[in-house]
């Protein structure tokens, strides 16, 4: 440093003393190769800026000169340079001027300079590998049309066969997704790195071929004149992760190991992630455990892991465990996923928001999350109200929001904040439309389910298979069952869902034997879509609640003879139905049969029918499942609450309320919800305190006379004058 110092000061004593032309290229090119933030280079670039106006330069001196602007970010005082007419331009003139365009410059300008160079020069342009690598770079930001015109150009050109050329044009059609494009470069490369076999492995990656990524792999190490280094070993990584082979990813460990790049962080983050989403956890936990020096994203992709993998308490126990390194936005979106998953509740997702706005880590991708969060833990009103305060919403805000008020019995507000996306001019995606459609459902008003299935046509969306499943789904709530058959039998792929949707929806409008007709027609169609247990399900609902229990006991026969081990749910719903139809004694064989003796759910089944059918409860059949259910749940008023009122007399309801005071159980009061455009009605068993309880007692009066049918007009008269009263 010293003697180019030394160097640099004698060069321009010199020149200052004469000014001796000679001495001005060996001065220029000095200067091209200084620190451009260094101020006696500014001053000697102001001085030979003015000398060169006034004097012809040589080729050299005047590239040297240009180089210098370049590496200052002087773009302005390059170009101007190059334009003058007395400035001499050769081949290496405009490498020089593409090799060092500064960071900033954008494609069009990188363009432009290339065209103009192919302009001007005509035959004198050469471009050497280094402009042809900045042409390239700019073509990231165009259509792989273009990049198939650069592709054309660089055949014509020597260049093209270097390899570095060859692996950027690789990559780039990689990132553009054209695999087929990359495949064919690929086998025409007469040379190839490690560059170029990480660039193809990422192409197939991209496509979504994994098991092609791997078969590449494979066959670099068998060629064994290349050795993988840590780039390579992190995408093959990733293609392991994607199939979930944890086989190929320890095998793809055993590699990074004898080539000795277990050290390296980013391939020991890329083990923690692969083995974590294989489900490998004790593999994981190792690896995680032998990096020495962990930084943010190693302990984000072991939390994240455990996560996916559903250990909670685990990550839980890791995260106390990281004391000292502070989290980033990663971080607090694992912690989301927990506040989601492990139920923590609103305010361990309000603790979250506060230290991301202390952080200032309030990202959309992270305010998005935290609306997720919120609308999980059902605090709509900090949905609503986080909403109301983000600067910037994309598709993916206003689908957050729409779903929060949809799964949290806000529909009509799910509904108001759809037309408001619309009204900003967002395009809903499927899932925007799958909220809707939820929401339509919930409220079972036929004229938003038209509008929501009419916003899913226009949009393109109605005959996904997702929203198509949502329509029938939506259209069975609300009871019209010709819209959901006509959905349905206009879907072109239909699965198992599709099938179920239509079943359920039968069966519960009434329709039982066209829901056993549909089941067979799905067995005898289906080759790829087979009955699953909630097919069954669906099935032996319809049949309980439709009387036929023949059937219903077929169906339950059946799902031995097609491998359907029958679960809870079955096994209530059979009891159900026996119970319904008056066979007691039958509908407790069934539960006594059933695994461990029966569930509460089947005991709690047969105990309701037992209340329902009165007079004594079934005798020792209710005596047996009052039992059983208050053994199986002492702890819920349910079972104490349907055994009292089995009608087993004054002695037994009075013994049920003294066991619940002894073991302090409580009664939860029963309420039913009603919908309306204003929002949504909450009713308690004989509330007295609703501020519209005079009408809602008068209603169910004139209601129950109307059903005695002894309904007069004097019954209109008073809920009028009720109503008048009121107001």
């Amino acid at each position: 440093m010293a003697t180019a110092g030394v160097v640099v000061e004698e060069a321009v004593r010199r020149y200052a003393g004469g000014k001796p032309a000679a001495l001005l290229p060996a001065l220029l090119g000095l200067l091209s190769r200084q620190q451009p933030s260094s101020g006696w280079a500014r001053a000697l670039a102001s001085q030979l800026h003015a000398d060169v106006a006034k004097r012809p330069l040589s080729a050299a001196a005047s590239n040297s000169l240009l180089c210098y602007y370049l590496r200052s970010s002087r773009l302005d005082l390059a170009l101007h340079h190059l334009r003058c007419r007395s400035t001499p331009r050769d081949s290496l003139t405009y490498n020089t001027l593409l090799n060092h365009l500064p960071a900033s410059s954008s494609s069009s300008t990188t363009f432009r300079l290339f065209r103009f160079a192919m302009r001007h020069a005509h035959s004198a342009f050469h471009p050497n590998v280094a402009s042809l690598l900045s042409l390239l770079r700019a073509s990231s930001s165009y259509s792989d049309h273009f990049l198939h015109m650069i592709h054309a150009y660089l055949l014509k050109t020597p260049a093209s066969i270097h390899t570095p050329v060859a692996n950027s044009l690789l990559s780039l059609y990689a990132t553009l997704g054209d695999f087929a494009s990359a495949a064919i470069l690929f086998g025409e490369m007469p040379d190839r790195d490690v560059a170029s076999w990480t660039s193809m492995i990422g192409a197939c990656l991209g496509s979504g071929y994994a098991d092609q990524a791997l078969r590449l792999f494979r066959e670099m190490l068998a060629d064994g004149a290349l050795q993988p280094d840590g780039v390579v070993v992190v995408v093959v990584l990733r293609a392991c992760a994607m199939l979930e082979d944890v086989r190929a990813g320890a095998s793809v460990h055993a590699v990074a190991t004898r080539r000795g790049l277990q050290g390296d962080l980013f391939v020991d983050n890329s083990l923690v992630d692969m083995y974590a989403k294989c489900l490998d956890l004790r593999s994981a936990r190792k690896v995680f455990d032998l990096i020495a020096v962990k930084n943010v994203v190693s302990w984000n992709t072991m939390l994240s892991g455990l996560v996916h993998a559903g250990s909670y308490p685990e990550a839980l126990h890791l995260l106390a465990l990281q004391i000292g390194v502070v989290g980033d936005e990663t971080t607090l979106a694992v912690l989301l996923q927990l506040c989601k998953k492990k139920r923590l509740g609103g305010q361990a997702a309000r603790s979250v928001h506060g230290a991301a706005i202390r952080r200032r880590l309030l990202s959309m991708a992270l305010l998005n999350a935290l609306l997720d969060a919120y609308g999980k833990c059902g605090l709509v009103e900090d949905v609503l109200r986080l909403f109301q305060g983000m600067r910037e919403r994309n598709v993916i805000t206003w689908s957050t929001v729409i779903a929060a008020c949809a799964h949290n019995g806000r529909p009509h507000a799910a509904m108001a904040c759809f037309v408001a996306m619309l009204e900003t001019g967002e395009r809903p995606n499927s899932i925007t439309v799958l909220s809707l459609v939820e929401a339509c459902g919930s409220c079972a008003e036929m004229w938003a389910s038209r509008r929501a299935h009419g916003v899913a046509v226009r949009s393109g969306l109605g005959f996904e298979l997702a929203v198509g499943n949502a329509l029938v789904h939506m259209y069975g709530k609300c009871g019209e069952l010709g819209a959901s058959a006509r959905v349905f039998d206009t879907m072109p792929v239909k699965d198992v869902l599709t099938w179920n949707s239509m079943i359920g929806a039968l069966g519960m409008n009434g329709r039982a034997r066209d829901a056993l007709a549909l089941l067979h027609r799905m067995e005898a169609e289906g080759d790829e879509v087979r009955p699953n247990g909630v097919t069954m399900l669906a099935a032996l609902w319809a049949c309980a609640h439709g009387g036929l229990v023949e059937e219903g006991i077929g169906c339950l026969e059946s799902m031995a003879r097609q491998s359907l081990q029958p679960r809870v749910e079955h096994v209530s719903c059979v009891v159900d139905m026996l119970a319904r139809a008056g066979d007691l004694d039958g509908a407790a064989e069934i539960v006594r049969r059933s695994s461990g003796g029966g569930s509460p759910a089947a005991w709690s089944a047969l105990l309701s029918a037992c209340r329902r059918r009165g007079d004594g409860g079934g005798g020792e059949v209710g005596r047996s499942a009052a039992a059983r259910v208050l053994e199986l749940e002492p702890g819920k008023s349910a079972g104490y609450l349907m055994s009292m009122g089995m009608g087993l007399g004054k002695g037994w309801a009075a013994g049920m309320r003294w066991a619940m005071r002894e073991k302090g159980v409580k009664v939860e009061s029963g309420h039913s919800v009603v919908q309306h455009a204003g929002g949504s009605e909450r009713f308690v068993w004989w509330d007295g305190a609703h501020p519209r309880r005079a009408e809602v007692y008068a209603m169910l009066h004139l209601l129950h006379r109307h059903m005695k049918h002894h309904h007069t007009d004097a019954d209109i008269q008073y809920i009028c004058q009720c109503q008048v009263d009121n107001n």
